[in-house]
């Protein structure tokens, strides 16, 4: 087993290091000490204790000495020059606003040998508003719980209250019941499931009442909800919404699979864009980190085929939605109800998709004896992307 040295002040994550029980021993220090550095094994250095110009003068005296190198780095803005620089080197550095316990899985998942974070976390996120994030999450959601058999719950996590398509009032439930007990780490399993609407094995909680309140969620209250939800539930689906919010970058850093919701859009492809290169990209989130889903999709020779906007987009499609009637989705709403049951090709693709994501999980699907596998029609779509 190996021996990690932290050069820093944070405890947290040294009990977090700690807890997975994959290294023999886990040690914090203030300063750099080079007699030390033949003892360790994997090294970690938190910009808040060494500066960056002080790392750059210090890293080629134990360089050579220690095998692995992480380097934490202090805000948005720095990351992505840290991350060019120190990576040609093998330096791996991890983005800022991740929990210790991220970054502790984060380290676990290059240093110890077939590492699963745990946690059947799946988030759907929006390219632009009005992309189906709210329609594909909840129907996806419904779909697994159905075929699965497991509990199922739906964290609406877009920065609203998701309502558009579930009958229930949500006078006395939802987020924004449960956010100071969550806060304070006092939160039960029985008052989470209480706080959601229930549907057999389908649970839903709803989003922030408050839009005003939305900047008061930050990552670290959403990876708590995130973790009750893995030991309270089989599956858990996010709707991440569209924006970036302290909301949506805590559900994308705690989830295991992610799925960006686009259209053929020209205007949805710009304003990812601008959120990947401002925002994502200097938080570690990369593009080849989802998974493409091409929702209201039109076969005409003037618009971008789902090859090519996985090209645009950098990432492997998992599912082409065609365009639906517009009068089914103005029904939906208006009866507050998915479309499932409603048209047959969205079912199929919903279906497909919820397959695919049982195979990623490795969860059964009931009367198959085995877990889910990628339908033909998305198998030949990954096969040409």
């Amino acid at each position: 087993m190996k021996n990690i040295l932290i050069i820093g002040s944070s405890e947290g994550l040294k009990a977090e290091l700690e807890k997975t029980k994959f290294f023999s021993d886990v040690k914090s220090s203030l300063i750099f000490d080079g007699r030390e550095m033949e003892k360790v094994d994997i090294l970690v250095v938190d910009s808040s204790t060494i500066s960056y110009s002080s790392y750059i003068q210090n890293f080629p005296k134990f360089l050579k000495k220690v095998k692995s190198n992480y380097y934490i780095a202090g805000d948005m803005d720095t990351y992505s020059t840290v991350n060019k620089n120190l990576s040609s080197y093998g330096i791996i550095v991890i983005p800022s606003l991740l929990t210790d316990k991220q970054v502790s899985q984060k380290i676990c998942s290059f240093s110890v040998d077939d590492f699963d974070a745990g946690g059947n976390t799946v988030c759907f996120f929006g390219s632009g508003p009005e992309v189906g994030v709210g329609m594909i999450s909840l129907s996806t959601a419904q779909m697994l719980s159905e075929i699965t058999g497991k509990s199922t719950i739906l964290l609406n996590l877009g920065g609203r209250e998701g309502n558009d398509y579930l009958d229930a009032s949500s006078d006395s439930f939802g987020l924004s019941i449960i956010k100071e007990r969550l806060i304070n780490n006092i939160l039960s399993p029985e008052e989470f499931k209480s706080s959601c609407v229930k549907k057999e094995n389908l649970y839903i909680l709803s989003g922030e009442k408050e839009i005003s309140k939305v900047r008061h969620y930050h990552p670290d209250h959403i990876e708590k909800l995130v973790d009750l939800s893995n030991k309270t539930f089989d599956i858990t689906i996010i709707n991440g919404g569209s924006t970036a919010t302290g909301m949506s970058i805590g559900a994308l850093n705690s989830s295991k699979i992610k799925y960006l919701i686009a259209t053929q859009s020209g205007k949805h492809f710009r304003s990812f864009i601008k959120l990947y290169e401002q925002v994502f990209s200097k938080l570690g989130i990369n593009s080849d980190d989802f998974f493409l889903i091409v929702n209201k999709y039109v076969d005409l020779p003037e618009l971008d085929t789902e090859i090519v906007m996985a090209k645009k987009y950098g990432m492997q499609v998992a599912s082409v939605i065609p365009l639906l009637d517009c009068s089914l989705s103005l029904e939906a709403e208006r009866e507050r109800k998915t479309l499932l049951g409603c048209d047959k090709l969205f079912e199929s693709s919903i279906k497909q998709l919820a397959a695919s994501i049982c195979s990623i999980l490795s969860i059964e699907i009931l009367g198959s004896g085995k877990s889910g596998k990628r339908g033909s029609f998305l198998r030949r779509i990954i096969r040409r992307t």
